[in-house]
């Protein structure tokens, strides 16, 4: 019986030491030594150790409960000990494995891990490999006991958007509330197929002070994304974003207690990626950089809503009228307007990757900056730089013949 506590207690607190390591003890395993690297080779497959590991404790301790009720039935029938001395064996030998073979060696074990499952590393894996024929059937056995103690239920697979779509139609007969489901169901899977850099502010409009932030900036303006963008002492790096259109006047003496830091994303992010770490992280505002970790521009979480639940193709988050309708076949846009949203509007394909907006499209045509006069070609129509400043740029859209020289 002595024998079995040891041996009980050898496989506990080596349990205990194994799936107490954290991720970065666990890499030091391997630095280990060959119990070390024997250790972390048993860890890549935690469910067959551990299988292995609650076998051999409960194969010890069966035994163990076996001999100790055959010696407490012969004590009980020795006529010179009696009952009571049988009842006091048995409670001592309850008391006993449990002190030393589960509570003295884990707490042991926990203090200490990594030494641990190093030095119990190399017995272990024999006694693991004894077992492995039987634990295949031990795995089954315990599935179906489990499946029938606490059947468990799987979640079901993603929600098709057709599927929504069925749903919102049966859902309802307000035809206004109709077509506001429909348009957010649009917009959520718009954001899973745009690219951040096409919703983003870009870096020339967007609102930055550098820190600590003058309280006079706050008075004096307020931009219409409601966020100002506070940078390092350069001025090019955005550390934090304060919203500004939630503060109240007695906030303005505290700015940097309204501020909160930002995340950053590479201006390839799929809007839907982005929207899942700003509530990841409880963030407001991403920042969006190239591949250089050059700034951008920015989204808020705001920016993101809107255009979930009010997607508005033809205004853009400023406020302004980004694709106006002069006639038929006649538009007039600003350079900032997302060359995937034009395409869209006028039924044609786009061919060019790593572009964002018209002003892009056009510069990479022309390989240059857009200027007065530019021109180039989307599908079936020409566009025309009409305005190149500072600020922006406009762009008259016109449809034309196939044959018409577009240079």
């Amino acid at each position: 019986m002595g024998i079995l506590i040891v041996f009980s207690a050898l496989f506990s607190g080596s349990e205990a030491a194994m799936f107490s390591l954290n991720h970065r003890s666990r890499k030091s395993l391997t630095r280990a030594g060959v119990g070390g690297r024997i250790t972390a080779k048993m860890l890549a497959d935690p469910e067959h150790l551990l299988s292995a590991v609650l076998f051999w404790n409960l194969l010890i301790n069966m035994t163990y409960f076996a001999i100790a009720a055959i010696v407490g039935s012969r004590l009980e029938n020795d006529i010179s000990l009696g009952r009571p001395v049988a009842v006091a064996f048995t409670v001592v030998s309850l008391l006993a494995i449990i002190f030393f073979s589960e509570m003295l060696p884990k707490s042991v074990a926990v203090l200490t891990p990594v030494r641990i499952a190093v030095m119990l590393g190399p017995p272990l894996s024999l006694a693991v490999r004894m077992v492995s024929p039987v634990l295949p059937l031990v795995t089954a056995v315990n599935l179906a006991a489990s499946r029938l103690i606490w059947p468990s239920f799987k979640p079901e697979q993603e929600i098709d958007l057709a599927d929504i779509e069925r749903a919102i139609n049966l859902g309802t007969d307000d035809a206004v509330l109709l077509q506001r489901e429909r348009m957010a169901l649009q917009g959520l899977v718009e954001i899973a197929e745009t690219r951040v850099g096409e919703l983003m502010r870009p870096r020339n409009k967007l609102w930055m002070s550098p820190a600590p932030v003058d309280p006079d900036v706050v008075l004096n303006s307020m931009p219409s994304s409601g966020y100002l963008m506070v940078t390092d002492s350069t001025g090019e790096i955005i550390t934090h974003s304060v919203s500004v259109r939630m503060m109240g006047p007695r906030q303005l003496d505290d700015m940097e207690a309204c501020s909160e830091p930002v995340i950053y994303v590479p201006w390839s992010s799929r809007v839907s990626q982005v929207l899942d770490r700003l509530n990841e992280e409880h963030r407001s505002v991403a920042v969006v950089v190239n591949e250089f970790g050059e700034l951008l521009g920015a989204v808020s979480i705001d920016a993101v809503m809107r255009s979930i639940l009010a997607p508005r193709h033809e205004e853009d988050p400023f406020g302004e009228v980004m694709i106006q309708e002069i006639a038929e076949n006649h538009y007039r846009v600003s350079g900032l307007v997302s060359v995937r949203a034009l395409a869209k509007r006028l039924g044609v394909a786009v061919a060019e990757e790593g572009i964002n907006t018209v002003a892009g499209y056009i510069q990479r045509n022309n390989e240059r900056l857009p200027r007065m006069g530019d021109t180039a070609r989307l599908g079936d129509y020409r566009l025309t730089v009409l305005e190149a400043e500072d600020d922006g740029i406009w762009i008259d859209i016109v449809q034309v013949e196939w044959k018409e020289d577009l240079s």
